[in-house]
């Protein structure tokens, strides 16, 4: 059985071809003249006929080599236009690019910052997908993924992690809830109230901190809500007393629609990544993406480490 041509000994081939020399086939692929010749003998052998009559002042195709010629010239052309299409999509700032996050990430911090990236690059076909569950960039065919993590370090090398900023989770509720109800003073004083949490947030007691202090606060959730959107709204109403993190509630500080409670004590805090599949190098693209995005996901996530280098790893645990 025959083996199938190497593509570099058709290429030296169709040098040779061209040129008329091995000296001047060696100059167009810019290599020595004896890899030319020990190219073209491989190919003979590949092929299994001559190809090339060699004399001491020129070079002469065989029949078998003529009918070869158009063929390796058209691996050349292919090659050529391969190269070109790889190339234009590494320059291009045209064409898809999906991102995935959590359903609260895309509402108070994602979608605004995309929404101008839009209106920037309007070649771009921005596709975000908001899903609360762990995803694999490279399994799940994505481009980027926004994800806060429970663990500062990322565990697979496929993937790389730029760290993005750290949120923090408080008690929050409206003005009016908190008229009409016993002041919070402290911890135990929550007992009181009514509380929208997660049955985890409860389990052995809500975990605050305060000035390296740690303590569990024994409570009980009347409404259990794993969703920030919903739970501030419920605050927003005056339903009672929640988890937020701090990215999800400036706007409705700053309009004084909700305040925050025991605002000495920190409930929660964890890293957010911008984790991507590894890629080198990176398409203008991609990397217009992350110069882009990157900046104004860390002024909107407050705490931001000094440090930014980028880190490798999966994240795993979302929120």
């Amino acid at each position: 059985m025959k083996t199938m041509p190497s593509p570099d000994n058709l290429l030296a081939f169709d040098a040779l071809a061209r040129a008329g020399s091995f000296t001047a086939a060696a100059d167009l692929l810019d290599c020595h003249k004896s890899l030319v010749s020990a190219r073209i003998k491989e190919l003979e052998r590949e092929m299994g006929a001559a190809l090339v009559l060699r004399t001491t002042r020129r070079v002469a195709l065989t029949e078998a080599g003529e009918r070869l010629r158009p063929h390796a010239a058209r691996l050349r052309e292919t090659l050529s236009q391969a190269r070109m299409a790889v190339d234009e999509t590494q320059q291009d700032m045209a064409g898809p690019l999906t991102i995935s996050t959590t359903s609260s990430l895309a509402q108070y911090v994602l979608g605004p910052i995309l929404s101008e990236l839009a209106a920037r690059h309007p070649a771009l076909r921005l596709s975000l997908q908001v899903n609360n569950q762990l995803q694999d960039p490279v399994a799940d065919v994505l481009d980027f993924c926004l994800r806060s993590a429970r663990m500062g370090k990322l565990h697979d090398d496929s993937l790389v992690g730029r760290l993005a900023g750290y949120a923090s989770e408080h008690l929050y509720a409206s003005p009016g809830y908190l008229a009409r109800h016993p002041p919070i003073l402290q911890p135990a004083d929550l007992q009181r109230h009514r509380l929208l949490l997660m049955p985890d947030e409860q389990l052995g007691g809500l975990a605050l901190q305060r000035e390296g202090r740690s303590l569990r606060q024994p409570v009980e959730a009347q409404l259990y809500l794993n969703h920030y959107p919903l739970r501030a709204e419920l605050a927003l109403a005056g339903q009672g007393i929640t988890l937020l993190a701090d990215y999800t509630v400036g706007r409705y500080l700053a309009r004084g629609e909700l305040a925050r409670v025991l605002p000495e004590w920190q409930c929660d805090h964890w890293p957010i990544y911008l984790v991507h599949p590894f890629r080198t190098p990176l398409s203008r693209k991609y990397q217009t993406f992350i110069d882009f995005v990157l900046p104004r996901l860390r002024a909107a996530l407050p705490g931001i480490a000094e440090t930014t280098e980028a880190q490798t790893g999966r994240a795993s645990i979302t929120r």
